[in-house]
């Protein structure tokens, strides 16, 4: 039996329609690589269903693909339905008074070609049709789902759409809760290596079913990037979670974000383009997920942009222009070459995992308060003569929180306390009078600091962020 991490809390509420007594409609959407097909999966366990996978061919494709596997459930002998309204007669046959889940797997895909245009179908309005006449009167579950997150919910929204307000339900699913991501990982006793994978993986359930548990992450490093069967060089497809992602200036900004070119001031420099074009280009890709736009705290215009996705980040920055050369059997000298550059690569990453225990922290409730969103700084101090970089800044009301996180072999000293302590006498941060500190040590903090009496001060090691959480 297939083992399965996580997704309680959208199992729970999904079972919750599929046990009402009555015909349910709804969709779950999220971009590719988030787990959608594997939920259903859990849900339909043991029960009546009916999977129709959509790809992106032609109508009377995907019209013979699923006629073939309905035809095959039915006992029926091969053939093609000869319109839509054909085939939902046969799907409402199959289920009759049972109860049963119905999944259209990539819904768009029959929608939509590759470059966003509307194919000529009437499977949406047949599909309508079909849940007026016949489906209503039925006890079964019917779920569409789909990666194209901006499409799905234009299709929610838009009430010229033929399906707009028959559906009872609809879920957008995100990434794996910290710990949920902790737990598909549970098989990994070594913290470093797990905060490593947890950084890489940037807690993507379908990353971390690629993680062989007992093998290190080196190994892992090359199974899925360096060798010359590596899964991500072999197939990009599987890494890269847009389709306007994979060539032209998309791919050519993708690539220069992931090398530290991250506003559109650096990227119009970059490339000599108008940034009218570059913000043109950026928007798409905010809007496909691949990127996210992020705002300094002491200035909202100060806007920088990051992948979403860190294994896709990493693929831009080491794999994508060395594919052919990995396959060759280069991958080794390929590492070797990058090996600073990646371990810088993983540092970085380890900030993004802190902030992403801190949002499982803030959603739980167990901060002083709720924050909003957690953002970055980064300014010299003329009084401080330093800079002042805080990975993590939340607040809310007179609360403040600020964090600092360090992926290194040192311990932390009672310097970066002391440095801490002074951060906020910046005029931008000493106005609350509620603050937290937050230091994230991935080997720990040395005894001057241990000892330090302060409420406000939160030490995390790693046997701390990544034990089980209740």
């Amino acid at each position: 039996m297939k083992r399965y991490y996580g997704r309680k809390e959208e199992l729970k509420l999904l079972n919750s329609f599929y046990d009402s007594d009555r015909f349910e409609f709804g969709y779950v959407y999220g971009q590719r690589r988030i787990g959608k097909t594997t939920l259903m999966q859990m849900l339909a366990e043991g029960e009546k269903s009916l999977f129709l996978f959509a790809t992106d061919s032609e109508d009377l494709d995907n019209r013979l693909v699923f006629s073939r596997e309905l035809n095959r459930l039915l006992g029926y002998s091969s053939g093609v339905y000869t319109d839509w309204n054909a085939f939902f007669e046969s799907v409402n046959e199959y289920f009759g008074d049972e109860k049963g889940l119905l999944v259209i797997d990539e819904y768009p895909n029959l929608i939509l070609t590759r470059d966003g245009k509307r194919k000529k179908t009437d499977f949406t309005s047949s599909l309508q049709k079909a849940i007026d006449m016949l489906f209503r009167k039925g006890k079964f579950t019917l779920i569409l789902t789909g990666s194209n997150v901006s499409f799905m919910e234009k299709e929610i929204q838009d009430s010229k759409a033929p399906l707009y307000k028959r559906n009872t339900f609809q879920l957008l699913l995100n990434k794996f809760e910290f710990d949920e991501a902790i737990s598909a990982l549970s098989d990994v006793k070594d913290l470093l290596e797990k905060a490593k994978f947890l950084a890489l993986t940037n807690t993507f359930p379908y990353y971390l079913s690629l993680i062989d548990t007992s093998k290190s992450f080196n190994d892992n490093m090359n199974r899925l990037f360096f060798d010359r069967t590596a899964i991500f060089a072999d197939d990009p497809s599987k890494v890269i979670t847009s389709d306007v992602a994979t060539g032209g200036l998309y791919a050519s900004i993708i690539k220069a974000i992931s090398e530290g070119y991250d506003t559109i001031k650096d990227l119009s420099l970059f490339f000599s383009e108008d940034s009218s074009k570059i913000t043109k280009y950026v928007s798409q890709l905010v809007e496909d997920n691949v990127l996210i736009r992020r705002s300094s705290f002491h200035s909202k215009r100060d806007v920088h942009y990051e992948i979403f996705d860190q294994m896709m980040a990493f693929f831009y920055r080491f794999i994508r222009g060395n594919v052919e050369w990995i396959k060759s059997g280069a991958g080794k000298v390929i590492r070797k070459q990058y090996e600073n550059a990646i371990k810088e690569f993983i540092e970085h990453a380890f900030e993004k995992e802190c902030m992403t225990y801190l949002n499982f922290l803030n959603k739980k409730g167990r901060l002083q308060t709720f924050y909003q969103q957690f953002e970055n700084l980064n300014i010299n101090s003329k009084n401080l003569g330093r800079s002042i970089e805080l990975d993590i800044v939340g607040t809310a009301g007179d609360n403040l929180l600020i964090g600092k996180s360090k992926f290194s072999k040192q311990e932390r000293t009672y310097q970066d306390y002391k440095d801490m302590c002074e951060d906020i006498s910046v005029p931008s941060l000493s106005n609350y009078k509620n603050v937290e500190f937050y230091l994230f040590g991935a080997n720990g903090f040395d005894s001057s600091l241990r000892k330090v009496a302060d409420h406000r001060l939160h030490l995390i090691d790693l046997k701390t962020m990544l034990k089980p959480l209740k």
